[in-house]
């Protein structure tokens, strides 16, 4: 079983993808389309904040 520290690496790499990628959506595509999905890309790494939150307060490793 992934420990932790593990998960939260991992998800620390999709935050920094989803950001870029969001950002790079928002310089390159038309208006209302970058805008989109530069804000659905936000409300992806809002989600996954949360999932850490919990996966914080409630995952314990094997000792």
């Amino acid at each position: 079983m992934a420990t932790k520290k593990q998960i939260f690496n991992v998800l620390w790499i999709i935050i920094a993808v989803i950001a870029v990628a969001s950002i790079v959506c928002l310089i390159v595509l038309p208006k209302w389309k970058g805008i989109f999905l530069a804000g659905g890309g936000g409300f992806l790494i809002v989600n996954i904040f949360i999932s850490m939150f919990f996966i914080q307060n409630n995952y314990r490793d094997k000792k």
